[in-house]
């Protein structure tokens, strides 16, 4: 006879009820793996847009690098994406930051403090708690995630004597002199065989060529093409000023084309609008203090602004002598309509000094034969530029410094 069979029904039972926790467990730490995941996709896409909202303000309407707006658009971006509050901020370390790290949090850093081209964000980490990790011993799950963006900054280009046109201009073999500041060129350039351009200390940056030996320091051609660095300047409000006849005797008001007398003439103080040409004879020595010299378009009794490629007032000092400082207007000496094309002259035999900023954007500024020119505590914008003549020099001392900021070029996040 048999033995009779033994009752397994028991262990089988136990068996089942293992597998079933086993699973369970397994169905839970891919639930909890699962929720991770997404954790982590929406901390990289907070990464992504706080790094790429930084590098946006990293620099301002102006050119300058503004961190602090970078750090707070970095943190709203996180705020907004992923929760991220100020406390979180607090006592964050990324072991791969930057090399400036930002005030109040060192998860926000910068590649450089004056030109940066890089920022670096990481999210503060954020502990996930599993809902089944802890039968299998884990506690939390860490997330932390980071990204990089770099962008192309624009180059701030400095100048005194700040051509905007395009073309060629040409210096002949007249001289050229900026002293505590730059020259920049929009198109090229060309100096003959006596010609020089000197910056002294500073840059000359040309968009184009520059034709010539005489060049000091060397001329860095492929510059960037700058926009008005006056463009802000707000022109004179032309409504009630009266119409005057001699502005030797009259003082300051509008007036059309007048020929100023073969001697000695003193502007008094103030706003002398130009609708018609000034013009100069060989012994007229044209002096002023506190003056500004406005050319616009229209006539003595209706003033207006100039449109666009319109020639209107023209101050043409072809001979004589001028001597003026700026005041009416601070700072600005010979102030033309931003659309007169008709040209600066201070061309001939005659000297020009003058204390304030000519401003043209425009016009040409013609500084042609034996002219001797002199800007000083001011700077020179003009449309163009022409000089020849062995004796011809134009001299920027002291020069005003015009900046001018190339917007920052192409913004990405880096792997």
């Amino acid at each position: 006879m048999s033995a009779p069979g033994r009752d397994e029904s028991g262990a089988i039972a136990l068996l089942v009820a293992f597998i079933a926790v086993a699973l369970l467990l397994v169905v839970g730490l891919v639930m909890d793996l699962g929720l991770a995941r997404d954790v982590r996709a929406q901390s990289q896409n907070a990464a992504d847009a706080s790094a790429l909202a930084a590098g946006t303000a990293l620099y301002d309407d102006q050119g300058r690098v503004d961190l602090a707006a970078a750090v707070q658009a970095a943190q709203t971006y996180a705020a907004e994406n992923f929760g991220v509050s100020e406390a979180d901020w607090e006592g964050c370390t990324d072991p791969d930051r930057l090399v400036h790290a930002a005030d109040g949090s060192g998860c926000i850093s910068f590649d450089d403090v004056a030109r940066p081209s890089k920022v670096r964000v990481r999210i503060p980490t954020r502990e996930v708690k599993p809902a089944f990790g802890g039968l299998a011993g884990i506690e939390s799950i860490p997330i932390g995630t980071a990204a990089q963006a770099a962008l192309l900054p624009g180059e701030v280009y400095r100048c005194a004597l700040c051509v905007l046109g395009q073309g060629t201009h040409d210096v002949g073999n007249g001289d050229i002199t900026v002293e505590n500041s730059g020259v920049h060129i929009n198109g090229s350039i060309v100096a003959g065989p006596n010609g020089h351009v000197t910056a002294v200390a500073h840059q000359i940056t040309v968009e184009g060529t520059a034709t010539g030996h005489n060049f000091v320091p060397k001329a860095r051609t492929g510059a960037g093409r700058v926009g008005d660095p006056l463009a802000g300047l707000a022109l004179p409000d032309l409504r009630g000023i009266p119409a005057k006849l001699n502005p030797c005797a009259d003082g300051p008001g509008v007036y059309g084309a007048h020929e100023l007398p073969d001697r000695t003439c003193v502007l008094q103080p103030g706003l002398y609008v130009l609708t018609g040409r000034w013009g100069l004879k060989n012994n007229t020595d044209l002096r002023g203090t506190g003056v500004t010299l406005f050319a616009t378009c229209g006539t003595a009794v209706a003033p207006r602004n100039c449109q666009p490629g319109e020639a209107g007032g023209q101050f043409d000092a072809t001979n004589g002598d001028v001597t003026i400082t700026a005041g009416a207007i601070p700072g600005i000496a010979i102030l033309y309509d931003r659309h007169n094309t008709a040209e600066v002259r201070v061309q001939g035999n005659g000297v020009t000094n003058i204390t304030g900023t000519v401003y043209a954007a425009s016009a040409r500024l013609y500084a042609n034969g034996n002219s001797g020119n002199g800007v000083t505590n001011g700077s020179i914008v003009v449309r163009g530029i022409y000089l020849n003549g062995n004796k011809s020099h134009l001299r920027v001392t002291n020069g005003l410094t015009q900046t001018w900021q190339r917007p920052p070029g192409s913004l990405h996040l880096q792997n």
